[in-house]
């Protein structure tokens, strides 16, 4: 169904379910709708191979199945007046200089500005890992640059063209995935049964085990760490009704496997 559709049968199970009647009715939903289920039904039961695997509130299955909490951050957008950025730029070009055969690095400027003219500043695919190498001190960033990383084609395809790769691009790139490793530094340190669920960009997803921690210290934490961090956003939240639907149908396809003749 559209949304309006389905908003208004939503509508419609609500006024059933709540009208002012001497009996009130039983209405059983079917559906694979867990943002349906949370907003309608009081009482929720998962089934999977014909079986009924859980039954109670939304927040009861939450609490019996969940595996824990689920930390969402993001970091901030590098800017060219970022003093990380800014670092990483002259570090870069110092790194080019060298290359070039430079007896020593370019003095850096006085006032806390952005690199001068990067433009004029390129790097070919071998001059940018050796600078990114250089950088962090290990192949930390240069191991993302090849054709099939999602993360650092962009570098790898302008490094290995005839112009080569800017130095306002490296420097981006190299500060974005640096602080990105420190998030990650952050949460292995203060909670190191992690699990990394999903990255897109500057956006990441840790599920982190629930016991014998509360969410309030969660965010108490991450607070504290947030202007060192350079988070532009974060939040915490429970285990999703999907994901214990995801839990049951998984195991209940893994014992199905299990059970077919081969």
């Amino acid at each position: 169904m559209d949304p309006v559709a389905r908003r208004e049968i939503w509508t419609v199970i609500s006024d059933v379910v709540t009208r002012d009647c001497a009996k009130k009715p039983a209405v059983i939903l079917t559906t694979h709708s867990m943002e349906e289920c949370e907003a309608l039904c009081p009482r929720i039961g998962i089934m999977a191979n014909g079986r009924l695997r859980c039954l109670g509130s939304a927040q009861h299955l939450k609490n019996r199945f969940g595996q824990g909490f689920q930390i969402e951050l993001k970091v901030d957008a590098v800017k060219q007046t970022d003093t990380d950025y800014i670092q990483n730029a002259r570090s870069l070009s110092a790194q080019k200089g060298r290359t070039d055969g430079e007896d020593a690095p370019p003095e850096a400027p006085e006032a806390p500005e952005a690199p001068q003219a990067p433009e004029t500043l390129f790097f070919n695919l071998d001059e940018a890992l050796e600078a990114l190498r250089a950088l962090t001190g290990d192949s930390f960033l240069s191991d993302m640059v090849h054709d099939k990383s999602h993360i650092g084609y962009g570098i790898w395809k302008d490094a290995t063209s005839v112009v080569g790769c800017p130095l306002d691009e490296l420097a981006a790139f190299a500060t974005a995935e640096l602080r990105s490793r420190n998030v990650e530094e952050f949460i292995k340190a203060n909670y190191p049964d992690f699990v990394l669920r999903e990255r897109q960009d500057s956006k990441t997803r840790y599920e982190v085990p629930s016991e014998g921690l509360r969410i309030s210290s969660i965010f108490a934490s991450i607070e504290e760490n947030k202007a060192r961090l350079r988070l532009s956003d974060y939040g915490v939240s429970q285990t999703s009704l999907e994901q214990v639907f995801n839990m049951h149908a998984a195991e209940a396809e893994k014992w199905k496997h299990g059970h077919i003749d081969g």
